[in-house]
């Protein structure tokens, strides 16, 4: 007795071809989901030249965990070049301003590790203008969400040294700007406030040009699939000879 093959809808042949696609493209490449995510991180630190001092906190000890030597890049962090910058736009506008100066405006690549291995971007520049100091850190932490912990000095340069923070110099206010702000949306921009001086930030997650070629190819996969099944459903079934005899 000779027994009919089993046949197996086109839909579904189309979406298990597609999906050993998947798995291969999966095996074969190096990028695998456990890796690390990427991001880029952008920040503007700006001062605000009108902003009156009532109701500032001002450290008179010295903060042992602010030194920027203490936050020594492992390798991980990239600096990345002008032209990647998001935030120009903003930066002009700062600059243009007589109410504001720019006091730092950086961009670099980093991981996201949690908060036990989360590295610390480190900060520490002399602003000509006004013979200020910045220092402190920007840390990137992802654990259930992604946030930036800042933690920041703003200061005249004299006023920098163990001396002037042990004697509480009121010539020589020290500014702190010490905030965890919850990241909730990658690619939009994120205001740190103070009213002395803030922070602009971006984080957007990266993409290795890898991973973005193998999306796209499976992006067209998923389409070549799709075309291919809604031919094959439109596609009018042939006459029953034994009906029309």
């Amino acid at each position: 007795m000779r027994m009919n093959p089993i046949q197996v809808p086109a839909s579904l042949f189309y979406k298990a071809c597609q999906l050993l696609l998947c798995c291969a493209a999966l095996v074969s490449s190096p990028i695998t989901l456990a890796e690390v995510p990427i991001y880029d991180v952008e920040v503007i630190i700006f001062s605000n030249q009108n902003s009156g001092d009532g109701g500032e906190h001002w450290p008179t000890t010295v903060r042992d965990d602010i030194g920027a030597q203490d936050f020594v890049s492992t390798g991980e962090i990239s600096e990345l070049p002008e032209s990647s910058n998001q935030l120009g736009g903003i930066s002009y506008g700062l600059r243009q301003s007589p109410g504001y100066s720019v006091l730092y405006h950086s961009a670099w690549r980093q991981p996201a590790y949690d908060s036990r291995a989360a590295i610390g971007y480190p900060v520490d520049v002399s602003v000509r203008s006004g013979g200020k100091r910045l220092s402190g850190q920007i840390k990137l932490v992802r654990e259930r969400y992604l946030h930036l912990d800042v933690d920041l000095l703003l200061a005249s340069a004299t006023a920098m040294t163990e001396s002037s923070y042990m004697e509480g110099d009121s010539d020589s206010p020290v500014y702190e700007l010490s905030e965890k702000r919850r990241i909730k949306k990658s690619g939009k921009v994120h205001y740190f406030d103070h009213p002395r001086f803030g922070m602009i930030a971006i984080v957007t997650p990266y993409r290795a040009p890898e991973l973005e070629q193998q999306l796209q190819e499976e992006a067209a996969m998923e389409a070549a699939a799709a075309a291919e099944e809604s031919a094959v459903e439109e596609e009018p079934l042939p006459e029953d000879d034994q009906l029309t005899r």
